[in-house]
């Protein structure tokens, strides 16, 4: 149920610093990229959007080890969605239920606190994760390990008999038995297999088989995810190709075969459910999010990434330390809902409010109508947004209602609040790709001006949109009205004399 917050943040600064005079002037921001067009800079992390407990601790770890309020915002709300996974989700449409997983990239400077930001926010999911392998040492490893003794021994006596066999019917008599018996072995096996919760640098091949091994979800969670980076961009693959596969699938809880495994079978994921936390130098960022071969597979839409802008401080003499009470009732929250929804058999779904849908589908068609103009350049990316707001919604319920989150309703105010989020990250997003939006918007509009040096009585919409410059009619009239609105085009109607539709002509302006 929900807590009153219990946290006063102290008085040392937890967001980014503000751009220098001379690094507004220059459009660019403290991580080195730059803004288009004059971009205002990105807001400081919405710790506030955060569930009472969980945005206490960011507040908590961000105010203790002076990093910005994105690293812990981001740390902690990694943990809150690995702590559901799919054992947990939100009818987002007639057809259609969204998880909570989500995948967070974040990048942080060496010696910037982001390894003690990561220590703090994964600390009560790792103890989780300890005390339920110790159980299953305890408990559970005994007991199949002797089930796997006498199965074996019982398959080498039927063997034996099988040996000695007379006639076909006592023959088939014991391949019945043994084929039981092999049928039990191998289900014992399959259960010996100690349990995960997460997993770090692993190959896509072994991310499968231990999905398979898991009740295929896992969350992939490291505080230095450069060798993952690798991984995705294919550098230890034969192939010589991006290897986002199991990634791609496991976002969606799409089916899955993989069939790369040497000397096994091949491995079948009905369902696979992954979230991640990457957390990675601002280099490799970048690196991952120019990797065209991901952008257009899918992959780097789907993930919710910033530069948290982290630099290396002196060592504060006044330091304080989390209080007890913070930290408790954060422990208490992951814990609660890694019982109820992350060991869960099935998940359990979450029915949205009227105006908490009626809130979601708004931001849904805005982000449609701004895909057909300023954002066409991106609309892959944009075409993830509102899921993206989806599923941060399943994530801050949880962490508002804990055990009860499937037996009350998504309200309005979180909603409000998971777009509030699902937002700034498309800023963060949209701040990182400015410096490629701006090259890709001035090779387009210097083929329009190609095609104007061909065409000099003028050109239209269907002009551009033969040219193959622009995908629609649509497209192609927003992208001329737009350099019109900058002088740099020029436009005139006319309307043939026998009547129909105006026509608009774009040239060069007179000087």
């Amino acid at each position: 149920m929900k807590t009153a917050r219990i946290y006063k943040p102290g008085t040392r600064p937890v967001d980014p610093q503000p751009r220098t005079d001379a690094e507004a002037h220059s459009g660019q921001s403290r991580n080195g990229t730059g803004h288009a067009s004059g971009e205002p800079e990105a807001k400081p992390f919405p710790l506030h959007c955060l569930p009472e407990s969980v945005g206490d601790m960011a507040r908590a770890i961000a105010d203790t080890e002076r990093t910005p309020a994105s690293l812990a915002g981001v740390c902690t709300l990694a943990f809150l969605s690995a702590a559901i996974e799919k054992g947990l989700d939100v009818q987002s449409g007639p057809d259609r239920r969204t998880r909570g997983n989500v995948y967070l990239l974040a990048s942080a400077e060496s010696g910037s606190g982001k390894s003690e930001s990561f220590r703090h926010a994964a600390s009560p999911f790792n103890q989780f994760e300890g005390d339920l392998l110790e159980a299953w040492r305890a408990s559970t490893l005994p007991g199949l390990a002797a089930e796997k003794d006498i199965l074996e021994a019982e398959i080498g006596k039927l063997r034996k008999e099988a040996g000695n066999a007379e006639g076909a019917g006592e023959r088939g008599e014991i391949k019945a038995k043994l084929e039981a018996k092999k049928a039990a072995l191998a289900d014992v096996e399959a259960q010996l297999h100690a349990p995960a919760l997460t997993c770090e640098d692993i190959t896509t091949e072994k991310l499968a088989a231990l999905l398979a091994a898991n009740g295929e979800t896992l969350a992939s969670i490291s505080p230095d995810a450069g060798a993952i980076v690798n991984n995705l961009l294919g550098r230890y693959s034969s192939l010589d190709r991006t290897d986002e596969s199991v990634y791609l699938k496991a976002f969606s809880g799409d089916f899955l075969r993989v069939d790369r495994q040497k000397n096994a079978e091949p491995i079948l994921l009905k369902s696979p459910c992954l979230a991640a936390l990457w957390l990675t130098q601002p280099d490799k960022l970048e690196t991952l999010l120019g990797e065209k071969e991901l952008t257009d597979g899918g992959l780097i839409p789907r993930l919710l990434v910033c530069h948290t802008n982290a630099e290396a401080l002196e060592i504060a003499e006044d330091a304080t330390g989390i209080p007890a009470e913070v930290s408790a009732a954060y422990r208490r929250t992951i814990r609660d809902l890694l019982k109820a929804y992350r060991l869960a058999d099935e998940p359990r779904t979450i029915q949205p409010s009227p105006d908490a849908l009626a809130l979601l589908n708004r931001h849904f068609n805005a982000i449609v109508a701004r895909r057909r103009v300023d954002l066409r350049d991106v609309t892959s990316y944009a075409a993830r947004w509102n899921e993206q707001a989806w599923r941060l919604a399943v994530c801050l319920h949880a962490g508002e209602w804990g055990a009860q989150s499937h037996e009350q309703a998504l309200e309005a105010e979180t909603a409000a609040r998971a777009i509030e989020l699902a937002e700034w990250f498309a800023a963060q997003q949209l701040d990182i790709l400015s410096a490629g939006r701006h090259a890709g918007r001035r090779k387009v509009r210097d083929e329009v001006l190609s095609l104007l040096a061909d065409i000099p009585k003028g050109i239209t919409g269907r002009d551009v949109q033969r040219a193959r410059i622009c995908r629609t009619a649509e497209e192609a009239h927003a992208l001329l009205a737009a350099m019109e609105s900058e002088d740099v085009l020029t436009g005139t109607d006319s309307k043939p004399d026998g009547g129909g539709c105006v026509t608009r002509t774009f040239s060069r302006p007179r000087k």
